[in-house]
């Protein structure tokens, strides 16, 4: 299954399940999106309404830019409705916007290629205006990079006695590299600069990295601190993600008003906040999971490792262990691979589930591993996991109890009602009165019934979504048919009531 998506910052895009198809960023915030099938050809297409009252509909596979419409304001809503009222129930979007325009467009005829113009009102880019556009931007920076640098020649030629203080040599260039602080809990993208020049600063550009929800950070030397050829850019990502940095560096000489950019790129591995040790000690983790029948030769893993972990492993004999602290917690993770046991085993010892089943996601990914059973414990995270059912079973049987007490308050409201209109059909008032505050009373008290409801539903809910958070991760430890297969059944045990098999196949990835 495939969704399109739309954030604050301007981004559109499809995802397919966890893998992003494409990304479309732009400088104007995305209103709306939805999804039509606005060429006819039996693939719907993402159809997105921007603030400056753009409409665009793009391709699902690919991004591309197919069609296009303009309204004079920001547009307000996208529908997708049989509004022609089509006997064959053929639906059609609808566009709205800020002033109250209201514009709907029929599928293209995909038969019908020579007088392919446009759908319904929409102007049909083909991807030729798109590509004109880009063209354009690119000779305009083209254009600016020229004239920078004519101004920086003239200058130049204006200053020759300051010269040599003003540029840089020819044969600079800037080196990266990444090193753990342990003292701070956290990584460190180390830039270095050839001797005799000066890093002003960095621009740091990947999408989803930093914690403060932006695509990029610029570092500079703090305050006090003397301009020299190395900056130290500080990053402590919370979720163990695989990024590549797009770094704009700032190097000058040291006399300089101006500076040069250099453009580097850095794959940042995905386990980089996890440190190699020799000896985990006191750290070493009681939780583990064990993979047999991994059939993998040991170079490939080693070279997995090598990618991840920003380690350099050498393969030797028929076994490989590799341990590392998290920078995090302080958390050990040790990964022992010994080939000829059971055709090939590796063990996870880590004390947290989430942190083996992404170690387990990853590997398969890059070793392309299809198919992937395994069995784990985990005796601190199944004793919480005890709990938390507790807590459903009490959470089901207060609601159980709340409802019936709420029917009966009911029940009593509508008696209260009657003999209370008895009584003033009777004019008697005081009769009518005494009804009316014991209906007063009742009423008062379902109200507060119904607060303690709606706590208790709340947590009711926050404690399934923790059971789904546990079969989720326990999915996530095998692949392919095995993890469908876990979420299966656990859903099928939990329907059964039946804990003992939940944790079975948790911890075996099947009930058998």
């Amino acid at each position: 299954p495939r969704f399109g998506y739309a954030l604050s910052d301007g981004s559109v895009g499809v995802y397919e399940r966890a893998t992003r198809l494409w990304r479309y960023k732009r400088n104007q915030k995305a209103v709306c999106v939805t999804s039509h099938d606005i060429d006819g050809d039996g693939v719907p297409e993402l159809i997105s309404g921007w603030a400056n009252g753009k409409v665009e509909a793009r391709s699902g596979d690919t991004g591309k830019l197919l069609y296009k419409d303009q309204f004079g304001k920001a547009v307000s809503s996208l529908l997708v409705s049989n509004y022609r009222m089509d006997p064959n129930g053929a639906e059609q979007l609808i566009a709205c916007s800020q002033d109250g325009q209201v514009r709907g467009y029929m599928p293209g005829n995909t038969d019908d290629t020579s007088t392919c113009s446009g759908v319904g009102g929409m102007e049909s880019t083909s991807g030729i205006d798109e590509d004109l556009r880009e063209l354009i931007q690119l000779r305009q920076n083209i254009e600016r990079q020229i004239s920078m640098f004519d101004n920086l020649i003239k200058e130049a030629k204006l200053n020759s006695a300051t010269k040599g203080a003003q540029v840089i040599p020819k044969d600079t260039k800037l080196s990266c590299l990444l090193r753990p602080n342990s003292a701070k809990s956290c990584i460190e993208l180390v830039l270095k600069s050839t001797q005799g020049t000066v890093i002003q600063g960095a621009l740091v550009s990947a999408e989803g990295f930093f914690s403060n929800g932006l695509d990029c950070q610029f570092v500079y030397p703090q305050h006090g601190d003397m301009l020299t050829n190395t900056l130290v850019a500080s990053f402590a990502p919370t979720k163990d993600i695989a990024a590549e940095l797009q770094i704009k560096t700032l190097v000058s000489s040291s006399c300089s008003s101006h500076y040069h950019v250099f453009e580097t790129n850095y794959s940042l591995p995905k386990f980089s906040m996890y440190v190699p040790v020799s000896d985990l000690g006191n750290a070493k983790p009681s939780s583990a999971v064990t993979i047999r029948n991994l059939s993998q030769q040991l170079n490939r893993i080693t070279r997995w490792l090598n990618t991840s972990f920003n380690v350099l492993k050498i393969e030797r004999g028929v076994q490989l262990t590799s341990s590392f602290v998290s920078l995090r917690d302080g958390g050990g993770l040790l990964i022992h691979v010994d080939t000829q046991k059971d055709n090939g085993t590796l063990t996870i010892q880590v004390d947290h589930m989430e942190v083996a089943a992404d170690v387990i996601q990853d590997m398969c990914t890059k070793l392309a591993i299809t198919d992937l059973q395994s069995s784990c414990d985990f005796p601190a995270e199944f004793d919480e996991f005890k709990q938390v059912l507790m807590k459903v079973d009490d959470f089901n049987a207060a609601r159980l109890k709340l409802t019936a007490e709420m029917a009966d308050s009911s029940q009593l409201v509508k008696a209260l009602v009657i003999k209370a209109e008895d009584a003033r059909i009777l004019t008697d008032v005081p009769g009518m009165k005494r009804m009316y505050s014991h209906l007063k009373d009742v009423n008062g008290g379902l109200i507060g019934e119904y607060s303690v409801r709606q706590t208790n539903h709340q947590g009711l809910l926050e404690a399934l979504k923790e059971v789904n958070s546990m079969i989720q991760k326990a999915a996530k430890l095998r692949a392919g048919a095995h993890r469908a297969k876990v979420v299966t059944e656990c859903r099928n045990a939990i329907k059964a009531n039946n804990i003992h098999s939940l944790f079975q196949i948790i911890k075996t990835g099947s009930m058998n």
